[in-house]
């Protein structure tokens, strides 16, 4: 089983002294109620650094991209080439009050060419993300967890968010840490929940 990366708001300290957002500015950072399936190569374009730095202030609430700007200290023609790829395969969307996730929960797949008349999609376990208001943005890349995770400052507020996120997928964790326990909903999803659901549903696809 592939482990977590975590990527939250006490990292961007590295980034800029000034930038400390415990607490989110605004609610709705993202679009309730949605899992996004994406490519894999469409998951990557997001392990960028700048991009990643942007995608950790949009989940706190700092969506306009003058503020981001100012935060992080980018040119305006970065920002928005970041903002453009990011917005292209499908991590952000323009809402009401400025950017916001697509989806509070993603997840990766990859495609793969079985012959004439023949597809496979496979999900991959050890890659994925998830959004919350107050514990950030939080990805996993398949390495290993960070090892101080019980000594984070964020620990009780992602120990809560993952249990919040387990009762919602109906998964009993049995991790002794927040870090491992995403990977286990992840898990979970991917491999069991979300197979239920793709059964019972249809998919719409945009052909470009």
């Amino acid at each position: 089983m592939a482990a977590a990366s975590f990527t939250d708001m006490s990292l961007l300290n590295e980034l800029d002294e000034d930038v400390v957002i415990r607490f989110p500015i605004r609610p709705h950072t993202f679009k309730r109620g949605k899992v996004r399936l994406m490519s894999a190569d469409a998951f990557e374009k997001a392990l960028d650094p700048g991009r990643l730095s942007i995608l950790k202030l949009i989940a706190f609430g700092v969506s306009r991209p003058p503020v981001i700007r100012q935060k992080l200290k980018l040119p305006k023609s970065t920002l928005y080439k970041h903002i453009s790829v990011l917005a292209k395969y499908g991590w952000i969307e323009r809402g009401e009050f400025g950017l916001v996730f697509s989806a509070p929960v993603y997840l990766v797949y990859e495609v793969e060419d079985g012959g004439p008349g023949s597809l496979s999609i496979r999900l991959v376990n050890g890659k994925g993300a998830f959004v919350d208001e107050k514990t950030g943005f939080i990805i996993i890349n398949g390495v290993r967890p960070i090892p101080n995770c019980i000594k984070c400052p964020m620990l009780r507020q992602c120990t809560q968010h993952v249990k919040l996120l387990a009762n919602t997928f109906n998964v009993t964790l049995r991790s002794g840490t927040p870090a491992e326990a995403y990977i286990e909903v992840l898990t979970w999803v991917t491999s069991k929940n979300l197979a239920k659901i793709l059964n019972s549903i249809y998919l719409d696809l945009s052909l470009r």
